[in-house]
């Protein structure tokens, strides 16, 4: 059954994410938590008056990022305790993957997955950071734009833009961003 209700589908999440280091590779788990917890905050946006909060889904993270690094044996931190470092390892994270072999089934889940994870993702990231070393939004959507060129990745900027600035108004309260 498909619902819309924020509260189902944050628990749905919870249960997904609880058991995410079962069911994928750490490589693309790690991906699908940045696409989860961009999700997950648009849902306690949504409920932040029946007490929901940010902390509701960094602890669910925490405990996701957890399982993940016990099962691969690697430790893998959650990018959003460090928004401006992570910001810039991620950005060389995809620097790399032009790289890499463009038939491999990761990469076809990189390319599917870009819009959706690592704009969003790099976009909060650079609001998340407060450092006046970090990169400007233009600097990283220039990187980004780089990336996507050579991955074959086609965006409409305008339109991915105005949803980024309405992503970004409806979760600036939850994590208290001067937007």
């Amino acid at each position: 059954m498909v619902t819309f209700d924020p509260k189902v589908r944050l628990s749905h999440m919870d249960s997904y994410i609880r058991k995410i280091h079962q069911s994928l590779p750490p490589e693309e788990a790690r991906i699908q938590l940045l696409r989860c917890r961009l999700v997950g905050y648009k849902l306690v946006a949504e409920l932040a008056m029946e007490g929901y909060t940010r902390a509701t889904v960094d602890d669910l993270m925490a405990v996701a990022y957890e399982n993940l690094s016990k099962v691969s044996g690697i430790e893998i931190s959650d990018p959003y305790l460090t928004p401006c470092e992570s910001q810039y390892s991620l950005l060389e994270e995809l620097k790399s993957y032009p790289y890499r072999d463009q038939s491999d089934r990761f990469m076809t889940f990189i390319k599917a997955e870009f819009k959706k994870v690592f704009i969003p993702t790099l976009r909060l990231m650079t609001e998340l950071c407060h450092s006046e070393n970090k990169y400007s939004w233009e600097e990283v959507e220039s990187q980004l734009e780089k990336v996507m060129v050579e991955l074959g990745v086609e965006v409409n900027w305008p339109e991915c833009d105005s949803y980024l600035e309405n992503y970004l108004k409806k979760v600036s309260a939850v994590l208290n961003l001067k937007i």
